[in-house]
């Protein structure tokens, strides 16, 4: 009888260690899939932040952007590559960075003073130089524009370029 206890108590323990065990797998992939989500919506929401720096810039109908607005957004450019060691040589092209780009179709050459139709890349450069940047506002400040893309890396889901045209 004695050993049918023992018997009893062995096989209880072993049950109840079993069951422990089991209840800790079954918190241990609870809490890593709760983590895993918590991490995922954390990303989302700077990818959103990020982007909603650019997409605010989007016109619809008559509403018109100054130069000072594509200023900001050049300089949002200009920061997020300043402080992502990035430069143009990263920039792809195709999202595959997270180099942003910020180009401006019709505009006033500070260099000739003639006005140029043609499509200026890479404004977000000139943002750094401020000696440059007046030459550029002092040509441009009455011009109006509009958003006329913003792209997004099929990859990153990050804005990586934005083009601003004359009105």
């Amino acid at each position: 009888m004695e050993n049918a206890t023992k018997a009893l108590l062995i096989s209880a323990g072993i049950l109840i260690g079993i069951i422990i065990l089991s209840i800790a797998v079954y918190l241990y992939g609870g809490i890593s899939s709760y983590m895993s989500r918590t991490q995922d919506e954390i990303e989302n929401n700077a990818i959103y932040k990020f982007n909603t720096q650019f997409l605010n810039y989007q016109t619809e109908g008559d509403e018109e952007l100054s130069f000072q607005d594509i200023v900001t957004a050049a300089n949002i450019a200009y920061e997020n590559n300043f402080t992502g060691g990035l430069t143009e040589e990263d920039y792809k092209g195709d999202g595959t960075s997270n180099y942003v780009q910020v180009d401006i179709k019709g505009y006033v050459n500070p260099k000739s003073e003639e006005e140029v139709n043609a499509l200026y890349e890479n404004f977000e450069r000139i943002v750094g130089d401020t000696a440059q940047m007046a030459e550029w506002l002092k040509y441009n400040y009455s011009f109006k524009y509009k958003c006329n893309t913003i792209e997004i890396s099929p990859t990153s889901k990050r804005v990586y370029k934005i083009v601003f045209e004359k009105i």
